[in-house]
């Protein structure tokens, strides 16, 4: 039987992960420490389905490995960090971003050794230099900010594709992922094990734990449905910003083909994996889908920006598309759905 391990594996992302490979006929393990909000109802569920989940801290594995043999492993997926660009400066300091991120990514690449399987890496689109995003000409048109020049490095009218710079400030949750994108690298090429780096952009569907500082589609559909108040932040304060989206369940069949592929390409494997310029789409847009489909509501405002926010920041994932032959089935306006029906 084909067996797969996910880090953080009771969280939004590894859990629609487990799921989905429990469907393909794998048999799923994975480890979390179950500090995020509904990851004791996923641990639970997991329980009954007959999927393995070690309630440990993997920051702080005293032991290179959870088993007392070696049993074969097509893949490890690391899920497992600290999400929100803002950690480092909440009450998440950067002792505890740093020694989250850092440290789980290692003792995953120490597991995925001993398993003897190809490492899934899940790093962030918040790896790309902030400065230079913001600096880029933008138009308002259509509610949203659009790009007017193209004529930069690492940009075209798809979005910013994995030559784009990640020189700092990126924040300290951005540095972190690079940190660990590094880390991954050189482990990978000492141990000759293959892998693949995924820098995704922002992952959005139902079952998200949401936060105003994480999975922003979910907090604002859910806020939006239980009456709750919003606000738009900086950028004269109008929901211009873009961002892109796409679903897990996009995610897991793109893995399911990188599984089958790393170690056959030599090429160096960092790809942008988001739903791209088709799925883009600004708050302000989110908030007319809002609208149309619940109810009016109006939306406070907050002049001051956060720290690292960001007027657009959209991927080139055409890298992701020709490389494995990927294609997207979850559009923006089915997330929303999505989101809408089946959150409680």
């Amino acid at each position: 039987m084909k067996r797969i391990f996910i880090t953080g594996i009771c969280g939004f992302v590894g859990s629609n992960l487990a799921y989905y490979f429990k469907s393909l006929g794998f048999k799923v393990y994975g480890i979390d420490n179950l500090s995020r909000k509904g990851s004791e109802k996923n641990f639970r569920l997991f329980k009954k389905n007959g999927i393995k989940v070690f309630k440990k801290d993997l920051s702080n594995l005293t032991k290179d490995n959870l088993f007392n043999k070696k049993i074969s492993f097509t893949a490890l997926i690391h899920c497992a960090a600290l999400t929100s660009v803002l950690d480092g400066t909440n009450q998440n300091s950067s002792d505890i971003l740093y020694k989250n991120n850092i440290l789980s990514t290692l003792q995953s690449l120490k597991i995925c050794k001993f398993l003897k399987a190809k490492f899934i890496h899940i790093s962030s689109s918040r790896v790309y230099n902030i400065p230079e995003i913001n600096k880029l000409k933008f138009k308002i048109k259509n509610n949203n900010f659009r790009l007017q020049k193209f004529k930069f490095f690492g940009i075209s009218k798809k979005g910013i594709n994995e030559n784009f710079s990640t020189e700092s400030p990126i924040s300290f949750y951005g540095s972190s992922k690079l940190i660990s994108e590094n880390l991954v690298q050189e482990y990978c090429m000492f141990n000759n094990i293959p892998f693949v780096i995924n820098r995704c952009g922002l992952l959005a569907g139902s079952g998200q734990f949401y936060k105003n500082d994480q999975g922003i589609v979910s907090y604002w559909i859910n806020s939006w449905k239980n009456k709750k108040k919003l606000k738009y932040i900086g950028f004269g304060c109008n929901g211009y910003q873009v961002r892109d989206c796409l679903h897990p369940l996009d995610l897991g069949n793109l893995i399911k083909k990188q599984i089958n592929l790393i170690g056959k390409k030599k090429n160096k494997l960092i790809i942008n994996v988001s739903g791209g310029h088709q799925s883009s789409f600004s708050l302000r847009e989110l908030s007319l889908w809002c609208e149309k489909n619940i109810s009016f509501k109006k939306i406070g405002k907050q002049k001051k920006n956060r720290p690292f926010d960001l007027k657009w920041i959209v991927l080139d994932n055409a890298k992701a598309k020709k490389l494995f032959k990927w294609k997207i089935k979850f559009k923006k306006h089915e997330i929303f759905k999505d989101i809408f029906l089946n959150d409680n």
